[in-house]
């Protein structure tokens, strides 16, 4: 464990939000009794590795909250630039806990947020990525949210996508990730799980959870991207999520991410697609059984939540099949799943079925292009 302690640089000024002109007003609906209460209880898990570009400014956000963190857990995965530099500087400045743990050896974006989050004291625990910059009432908003609703599992907020300078790129991550204004009512209404197996739209730099959670989370299979699990995992057991509409987080886009926010076009997407194949079925199908794994060993299991969790698999089974059956077959089962409503409800509607054509349309293309064999 390290246990040093840094200082901040002034960098880019938290209250005035680019397009915005002046400083965010801070929701005056917490009591002075609620602030303490919760200052009490909320962890930060920041993970870092060769941030340094960016990571001043990160850090002087959350020192800047109106809603103070009880802790810092820092978890950097072995960074060679001046990170740890940086955050033992910060540490020196601030008037909560920070502590921080530097891996001997790399484990990776979903592993390195795994040993953040077992290692928070709070009960309600905020993940952090190195890159961003968090508006001030963020953990205010999101702990709020939670203290209102004690039978919700988690809050996640919009972000506002911006470039490497802070520059608003004019959309956000909802738009990014598609989560409509049809799948935000659905969500409200308690149909979390049908939205969350279609696609992932909850962004762990915008996400608290109760660290009730991690009994059923924890760990986090190498092979889901830590958010996508916890609010999957967390929804399918009955802990649902609460949207917040506002923008809490200016989430930055920059070549050394990890993973980004970009908006890709319909066509680049079918290109992705085409050139991955059937692969990624596989893949996805895999992670689902070991959703239903997790729920099942952990007795969270609920009836309705596991029947969606097979009936993606069956889905993704089929899809899966598009290069192992006869020409005729395979729009069949493009046909059968279109009929049945499986790529509206289980995966991306009709830019669903029309990837599976297009690897049908280059499978058939291929096949034709191959001499025969005697």
């Amino acid at each position: 464990m390290e246990s040093a302690h840094e200082a901040s640089e002034p960098g880019f000024s938290l209250y005035e939000w680019p397009g915005d002109g002046g400083r965010p007003e801070v929701d005056a609906a917490m009591t002075r009794e609620d602030r303490e209460s919760a200052n009490e209880r909320v962890s930060v898990a920041l993970c870092t590795y060769n941030g340094a570009p960016y990571l001043r400014e990160q850090l002087e956000s959350i020192a800047s909250q109106s809603l103070l963190p009880y802790e810092v857990v820092v978890c950097d995965d072995n960074s060679t630039d001046a990170s740890l530099e940086i955050l033992r500087e910060f540490k020196e400045t601030v008037p909560f806990r920070m502590t921080i743990y530097r891996n001997a050896e790399r484990l990776g974006p979903t592993k390195n947020f795994e040993r953040a989050i077992g290692l928070c004291n709070g009960s309600i625990i905020a993940l952090a990525d190195q890159d961003d910059v968090w508006l001030p009432s963020k953990l205010e908003k999101l702990v709020r949210v939670l203290q209102r609703d004690t039978e919700a599992g988690y809050a996640f907020s919009n972000a506002v996508v911006v470039d490497e300078r802070l520059h608003p790129l004019g959309y956000t991550m909802w738009h990014t990730v598609s989560f409509t204004k049809r799948q935000r009512g659905a969500f409200k209404e308690g149909k979390q799980v049908e939205v969350l197996v279609k696609h992932t739209v909850v962004t762990g730099a915008t996400m608290a959870f109760r660290s009730s959670l991690r009994e059923l989370v924890l760990p986090i299979p190498e092979t889901w991207v830590h958010d996508a699990w916890i609010s999957l995992i967390a929804t399918a057991a009955g802990r649902n999520g609460i949207p917040v509409e506002e923008p809490l987080v200016l989430y930055r886009q920059h070549p050394g991410q990890a993973i980004g926010g970009r908006k890709i076009s319909l066509p680049e997407q079918l290109r992705r697609s085409v050139a991955a194949g059937t692969s990624s079925y596989a893949r996805e199908t895999a992670r689902f059984r070991q959703a239903l794994v997790r729920l099942s060993e952990r007795s969270f299991s609920r009836g309705e939540a596991s029947a969606l969790i097979e009936a993606k698999i069956r889905h993704l089974l089929a899809r899966q099949s598009l290069y192992d059956v006869p020409l005729r077959e395979r729009l069949s089962i493009v046909f059968r799943e279109m009929r049945t409503g499986r790529y509206r409800r289980l995966s991306n509607g009709w830019r669903g079925a029309i990837k599976d054509l297009s690897l049908i349309l280059v499978q058939t293309r291929r096949s034709a292009k191959e001499p025969l064999r005697e």
